[in-house]
């Protein structure tokens, strides 16, 4: 693997946005940058229509031989909420994102910077006004859902935070940066002489199911992996955060993938799209299990002596944090069913032709 096209297929098995700790978190502002030319605000998208729209666009870019890549959302249910067209033969890129809330985008500079498109004009919306009250009550109840859920994920995220506190002080720091120099010296190749790139994604997006993790995707992209068993999360945000700044200064493009539980903070997972290597961080909640996979045992850092200290309340948090997320599901599950209501109404308004008509004004031949 190597080289941009490879950096792009390896979004296949990450998400641009989900629900988490820290609300409605999206990746979508910084994606524009990764394409160039125009860049296309989708408004109105309910019902699916902002879907159905960027799966033609996908499908008409493949027929006129440009470069489609598809870009997908963790958050409730697994839809594509961007697509990116590199330029090509004197072509320009262009870069379509779903800007509708709970995500959305604002334009900076409309015309200029961001063309907005608005697909009001492919529904029927005198049907849509005789249910005002309808979509009111179902709109209410999705966006109502989507904050108990993050309220959930905040109490979940301060037990962990918790049981991080707990342990750190019987971290051995030292072991900690030797480790991540030999992985370093042992998988990333000498400095080239220039910064790498690094992109923010999530692995996982949050289901009423429970943690969405694209695993099919992940194994086929990254034929060598690192797994940190971690379970009270203290170990691998100094550990990947030491490897994220190795990498950027020997060159290397990085996808940093935060924790949903703390979607600002260091990264829980690392993926290097070039090498076909990603460093992972697994728990009782989280297990992964790539086939070949290098395992490291977190307490490997740890003073064993002086965490066994700490056995009861580390129990205590665990069995909370278990039990908070196990609600946040519930609530996200009761969110995409308040979304699915809004989308039945949605869905039947939407005029025969009017999507693939979309498509050909978006992205003429």
């Amino acid at each position: 693997m190597g080289g941009e096209a490879d950096f792009n297929r390896a979004e296949q098995c990450v998400f641009l946005r989900s629900n988490s700790a820290g609300g409605c978190v999206s990746f979508l502002h910084a994606l524009p940058g990764d394409a160039g030319g125009r860049v296309v605000l989708l408004r109105s998208g309910y019902g699916g229509a902002a879907e159905a729209l960027l799966r033609q666009l996908t499908r008409r870019a493949a027929a006129l031989a440009r470069r489609p890549q598809l870009l997908f959302d963790g958050s409730g249910r697994e839809h594509p909420c961007a697509l990116l067209i590199q330029g090509d033969g004197g072509r320009e890129g262009v870069c379509f994102l779903e800007a509708e809330a709970p995500f959305a985008i604002e334009a900076r500079l409309p015309g200029g910077g961001e063309e907005v498109f608005s697909l009001d004009a492919c529904r029927e919306n005198a049907l849509l006004r005789e249910r005002r009250a309808e979509l009111r009550l179902a709109a209410e109840a999705w966006q109502r859902e989507l904050q108990h859920a993050a309220r959930f994920l905040r109490a979940a995220a301060a037990m962990k935070r918790n049981m991080a506190y707990v342990t750190a002080e019987t971290l051995d720091l030292a072991k900690i940066k030797q480790f991540a120099s030999r992985l370093a010296a042992r998988k990333f190749p000498p400095p080239g002489g220039h910064v790498g790139r690094e992109s923010r994604r999530f692995l996982t997006g949050l289901t009423g199911q429970g943690l969405l993790l694209r695993s099919s995707s992940l194994a086929s992209q990254f034929s060598d992996s690192v797994v940190l068993e971690d379970d009270t999360g203290a170990v691998a945000p100094l550990l990947w955060d030491l490897l994220r700044a190795y990498a950027l200064g020997n060159g290397l493009d990085v996808i940093s993938c935060p924790c949903l539980l703390a979607p600002e903070a260091a990264p829980e997972h690392l993926l290097f799209p070039a090498l076909g290597l990603a460093l992972l961080t697994a728990n009782r909640r989280h297990p992964i299990a790539p086939e070949g996979t290098q395992r490291v045992l977190a307490g490997r850092f740890y003073a064993r002596e002086a965490l066994q200290t700490h056995r009861c309340r580390l129990r205590f948090c665990r069995r909370a944090l278990r039990e908070l997320l196990a609600e946040s599901y519930k609530a996200q599950a009761a969110a995409e069913e308040a979304k699915a209501t809004l989308d039945a109404i949605y869905t039947p308004t939407l005029r025969p032709g009017a999507i693939e008509s979309c498509a050909e004004q978006l992205l003429p031949a």
